[in-house]
């Protein structure tokens, strides 16, 4: 079974020049943690993780309490900063994913040894789907009754 058999084809991605602010929001909406990162063409640049982003967040404002003297009027003036500047400031470069002509057996190891939420899946360098640990079960459930 080929990933491109079982993926998604509605890809959740951001643009590199996409504003945090914005990219909050977008995911939220769609109630997930992260999503590919891809330029103009659509081909995958990073990988932005709310997850890592809010590490990254608090980590900065427990740096700022000697200035502020307060934890949550840190957060707040830091998020200020961070929501104006580009989600390529905050994305991963260094991600995984998958070519649409591997096979279900490589996507669930990449599923065990990654905490990623969506793995892209890439054909001829773009973008062309996602593959997540339900879309597997889905398809063993599915084909399983068969």
């Amino acid at each position: 079974m080929l990933i491109e058999e079982i993926m998604l084809p509605e890809v959740i991605t951001v643009n590199d020049f996409d504003l945090i602010e914005d990219v909050i929001v977008f995911l939220a909406r769609r109630k997930v943690n992260g999503a590919p990162v891809v330029d103009l063409e659509q081909r995958p640049v990073g990988y932005f993780s709310s997850p890592l982003f809010f590490r990254q967040l608090i980590e900065s404002a427990q740096k700022e309490i000697a200035i502020t003297g307060n934890f949550m009027s840190a957060i707040r003036e830091k998020i200020k900063e961070f929501s104006s500047q580009e989600v390529s400031e905050f994305m991963v470069t260094d991600f995984d994913y998958l070519e649409a002509d591997e096979g279900l057996e490589e996507a669930i190891d990449l599923l065990l040894d990654t905490d990623l939420e969506l793995v892209p899946v890439v054909r001829e360098g773009k973008i062309v789907g996602v593959v997540n640990h339900n879309r597997i079960l889905q398809y063993f459930i599915e084909n399983g009754k068969k």
